[in-house]
């Protein structure tokens, strides 16, 4: 997988989470006590995962900045395909 595709996969992820924050949020403030308690771990959590995500994303910015290379692309895309290969025998 590309940086590129790596980049999107996170842009998704980090997208649900502040999804989930939100809901987080709004249970917190309007829900009963037991949804408060869980509302309230799955907030610390969710705010755990967002700054990692938010801080993998910015390290996929950087590489995405280094300067590429002729071995670093063929790298790449060999990598590329034994992926779609094992993909293919896993799968197919």
């Amino acid at each position: 997988m590309g940086i590129a595709d790596t980049r999107h996969e996170i842009l998704q992820a980090l997208a649900q989470t502040k999804l989930d924050l939100r809901d987080a949020r709004a249970i917190l403030t309007a829900g009963d006590d037991p949804e408060k308690v869980r509302a309230a771990g799955e907030l610390e959590w969710l705010t755990h995962q967002r700054l990692m995500l938010e801080a993998r994303l910015a390290e996929c910015d950087r590489n995405a900045a280094r300067n590429k290379t002729f071995f670093s692309g063929s790298r790449q895309v060999w990598f590329d395909l034994m992926l779609q290969f094992e993909s293919w025998i896993a799968h197919g």
